[in-house]
């Protein structure tokens, strides 16, 4: 379960965030955007790192022998870390242009 808490990154930078950037600077900084998308966004990933723990423990109270618990273990990772992999080949220019441009503007 240790593992699992030092793997899962998306509950401490969604919270990081939230934290980070407050309504009114948000605003300042960026008028074309809506706030309550960028405090979505981030309750989202927020809940989809509390969904990777309760999987994780799933996991744990489910398998039989110590690797079953690592492949399944690796196998939600892989799984998680897919979303990443999209953004980083979409920013390299690798999807469609306009995918690249969504994901090169400078925002944060």
């Amino acid at each position: 379960i240790f593992i699992a808490l030092l793997m899962d990154e998306e509950i401490p930078t969604g919270l990081y965030l939230l934290q980070r950037i407050p309504r009114p600077y948000f605003i300042e900084k960026f008028p074309e955007l809506c706030y309550g998308d960028f405090v979505s966004s981030n309750i989202m990933r927020i809940l989809m790192g509390y969904l990777f723990l309760l999987n994780v423990l799933f996991i744990l109270v489910k398998a039989r022998d110590v690797l079953q618990i690592f492949f399944d273990f690796v196998a939600l990772q892989f799984i998680q870390q897919l979303g990443d992999t999209a953004f980083k080949l979409a920013r390299m220019s690798m999807l469609s242009t306009s995918m690249k441009e969504a994901t090169t503007r400078r925002y944060f």
